[in-house]
């Protein structure tokens, strides 16, 4: 499978995407650089067959979807779009599928960040501890996220359910919510935190800024140490017992022992930011390019 070079028009940068079901592949990609009308446009990648669906209005931040056929989009102002991959076999009928939410309460809150599936539930959080679940065609808030009395600002979330999941936030912390509260996790070091992951038996992995590697649960965690403090992790991912970690310039691996970097050849079009694992392996997708990890080996898809 790789119909990648075919995909993206001039303009589309892929924020975010997400991989459901094996040969499948979601690309949440934005249109230009026109901030006053943002436009974004949404691909669903099947062996050798594309479709697409364009929307405007608001930015898109973060895709997600389910093995069962549904995608959700997710814009920065509180827009939720819901489509159906499954039955999206082109363009006209994946257009047809899309419905879309508003959320009213983010004008006057703050931006949202990022959208995921959490088991059977959806759940979208953003920049000042705000977290919502979307259910029965509607946002139901949770209740927000702060620390020490202050606003936070959650930039990844990963778990089971929208009562069992983890948060991490750019002010360096990490929480746990258990159904009714918020429970600040007791992590070591301080750096800015960006990207969470589920592990297997119940763990996480948490990366960040200055080489920051996490892993563990509830309140033991396990600092990994590095040789290098210069590399700021913003995607982290799991695949067959290995966890990986994006940084501007590549991607490290770590195998339980040591964290090396991935072999990559150097090309102009690299990029490397969001890590999202799947049934074909663990893809890395962010602007203009997408390699997908299979096998502990790099291929570039575009």
């Amino acid at each position: 499978m790789n119909p990648f070079p075919k995909v993206l028009k001039r303009l589309d940068y892929i924020q975010e995407g997400a991989n459901p079901a094996l040969g499948v592949v979601l690309l949440g990609c934005t249109v230009g650089d026109d901030y006053d009308s943002p436009d974004n446009r949404v691909l669903v990648i099947r062996d050798d067959a594309v479709a697409a669906f364009s929307f405007g209005g608001d930015e898109l931040v973060s895709i997600d979807a389910t093995a069962g056929g549904a995608g959700y989009t997710l814009g920065e102002n509180g827009t939720l779009i819901r489509f159906d991959w499954l039955g999206g076999t082109t363009d006209a009928a994946l257009s047809q599928s899309i419905q879309r939410f508003s959320n009213p309460a983010v004008e006057n809150l703050g931006p949202l960040r990022r959208l995921r599936v959490l088991g059977a539930d959806v759940v979208c959080a953003g920049s000042v501890g705000q977290v919502y679940l979307f259910a029965d065609d509607r946002f139901v808030a949770l209740p927000q996220l702060t620390v020490e009395g202050e606003d936070v600002t959650i930039e990844d979330l990963a778990g089971a359910s929208a009562s069992d999941f983890m948060v991490v936030t750019s002010d360096g912390y990490g929480a746990r919510f258990d159904g009714q509260a918020w429970h600040k996790l007791d992590l070591p070091g301080n750096s800015s935190l960006n990207t969470i992951c589920h592990l297997p038996e119940g763990r996480f992995a948490i990366g960040g800024d200055n080489d920051t590697l996490l892993i563990g649960a509830a309140d033991q965690w396990l600092a990994v140490a590095t040789d290098d403090n210069e590399r700021d992790y913003w995607g982290v991912a799991e695949g067959a017992g290995v966890i990986y970690l994006a940084h501007v310039d590549g991607i490290d691996a770590y195998d339980g022992l040591s964290i090396q970097p991935l072999a990559i050849a150097k090309r102009q079009k690299n990029e490397f930011v969001v890590l999202r694992s799947g049934p074909d392996g663990v893809w890395s997708l962010a602007g203009r390019s997408a390699g997908l990890i299979a096998a502990g080996r790099w291929q570039v898809m575009i």
